[in-house]
């Protein structure tokens, strides 16, 4: 499981933005920086939080280490698809981004909740938007109920290894804004 803090991201929207990223087992080199194997990668783009359930993140220096069964219990609940980037639903607590295709100044973006099936074969992989569905966060982890552009229904969960308490260290990126926080698990 990977995990993205962005703060309050967005302007208008009062609530903290977080991303999740999973991918199949053994599907990343040893150093985890190359996908290497085929598998599936689900990202879950841009989901809002109350910020008062982690308002300590804003302070925290880089290096801070955090449990992961300590963060899956901060952010406990059920998250729905919302509508669109620009409607009225966008943005509010417990929501997750739909995927989309969002166009602009002729260049199109791949924006929202989305899962990637990369096969041995390149030519047979697929991306495909997730469209509607919720996922429940507790702190055993994380299920996932899911719809894609197309129909297709999505399934799944993630296992909290709270037994090992996992620790979640803060580091400090730049790539999306600069205060942007990405929580990497420690192994």
């Amino acid at each position: 499981m990977g995990l993205s803090f962005f703060g309050q991201y967005y302007e208008n929207i009062p609530y903290y933005v977080f991303s999740f990223l999973f991918l199949s087992d053994g599907m990343l080199n040893d150093d985890s920086t190359a996908i290497v194997a085929p598998g599936q990668h689900l990202f879950i783009e841009d989901f809002f939080v109350p910020i008062e359930r982690l308002d300590f993140l804003q302070n925290v220096e880089e290096g801070f280490v955090l449990t992961e069964r300590r963060l899956l219990e901060m952010l406990q609940g059920e998250y729905r698809a919302s509508d669109k980037v620009g409607t009225d639903d966008f943005g509010t607590v417990f929501t997750f981004a739909p995927g989309e295709i969002f166009e602009v100044d002729n260049a199109a973006f791949i924006l929202g909740a989305r899962i990637t099936y990369i096969e041995e074969n390149p030519f047979f992989s697929r991306r495909m938007l997730i469209t509607e569905g919720t996922f429940t966060v507790s702190v055993d982890g994380i299920v996932f109920d899911f719809q894609t552009e197309d129909g297709f229904r999505i399934g799944g969960q993630y296992q909290s290894q709270t037994q090992m308490e996992n620790r979640i260290k803060v580091r400090y990126y730049s790539e999306r804004k600069e205060s942007l926080r990405i929580c990497e698990k420690l192994f």
